[in-house]
């Protein structure tokens, strides 16, 4: 994934799937996330949406509805995006953070990204 942050704080990893309006993104930290890492996370994962337009910088403008259902040990996580409204430079995206060993949701919460 291309993103314009430095280790530690690069979360999302890797593209598992991509359409116009879904996506999901393996992401990876070097120690237990907090709720905060999540939401860092998800808006890193957006970036998905912007791979074929270059190098894009696109700031975490909201984050809203976020719950915390479980708690893991995990370091790996699958997050499933879905676009639920884009308009000019401003999108909304729902999110789900699942768990790689259990599959058992974590957190989820929707947030808006600004597009330079």
């Amino acid at each position: 994934m291309n993103l314009p942050h430095l280790a530690p704080l690069i979360f999302a990893k890797e593209i598992l799937f991509l359409s116009e309006k879904k996506a999901k993104i393996r992401c990876e930290f070097d120690t237990q996330p907090s709720l905060a890492m999540f939401i860092e996370a998800s808006a890193q994962s957006s970036a998905a949406f912007f791979q074929e337009g270059g190098y894009t910088v696109g700031y975490l403008v909201t984050a809203k509805n976020i719950q915390w259902m479980n708690k893991s040990e995990d370091t790996q996580f699958i997050i499933t995006l879905d676009l639920e409204v884009s308009f000019e430079s401003m999108s909304n995206y729902s999110f789900i953070a699942t768990n790689i060993t259990e599959q058992k949701t974590i957190c989820s919460g929707e947030f808006t990204i600004s597009i330079q």
